[in-house]
């Protein structure tokens, strides 16, 4: 039996109409240009976090990642924001003695009052030394890999 596409039951479907999707991958194109330019915004010292946090991230971006489980495994978090932690007090140490003379940078971590800081502290905050410099590796950690995980979710079918 032949079917007569004539009739009005089977109307005429432009052909960019039969690929509704193709929309979406240029839509996702332009979300990440538009996340680029907001973080050229960041101050330096958060760019530099940020920097770290994206360098780490791309090393555990790979298909069954445990950063795409449904959720994501609390310990692990706060492992990868403790390594970052270090990294960056490493880099603030470099930079440190590379200045002349007893004069002494500004470190991350005399940037913020204690009182901010707050005056009840869990001994794990105490061993990082400052818990305002964590929990801001900590958000940004935490955003930059929600943004992977929708990511995936949304391109994980044209990768």
């Amino acid at each position: 039996m032949q079917v007569d596409y004539s009739n009005d039951f089977y109307p005429k479907i432009p052909f960019y109409m039969t690929y509704p999707m193709q929309s979406m991958y240029l839509t996702e194109m332009e979300y990440e240009k538009d996340m680029e330019r907001m973080k050229q915004y960041y101050p330096a010292e958060t760019k530099e976090i940020m920097e770290l946090v994206e360098q780490r991230l791309d090393q555990l971006e790979y298909e069954g990642s445990r950063i795409y489980d449904e959720e994501p495994d609390r310990l692990m978090i706060q492992m990868e924001i403790d390594g970052i932690y270090r990294k960056l007090s490493e880099v603030q140490k470099k930079k440190e003695n590379r200045i002349e003379g007893n004069m002494q940078a500004a470190s991350y971590f005399e940037m913020v009052p204690a009182s901010i800081a707050g005056e009840t502290m869990t001994t794990q905050e105490r061993e990082c030394g400052n818990p305002w410099l964590r929990s801001m590796i900590g958000v940004l950690f935490g955003a930059e890999m929600c943004k992977r995980r929708c990511r995936h979710r949304r391109c994980r079918r044209w990768m």
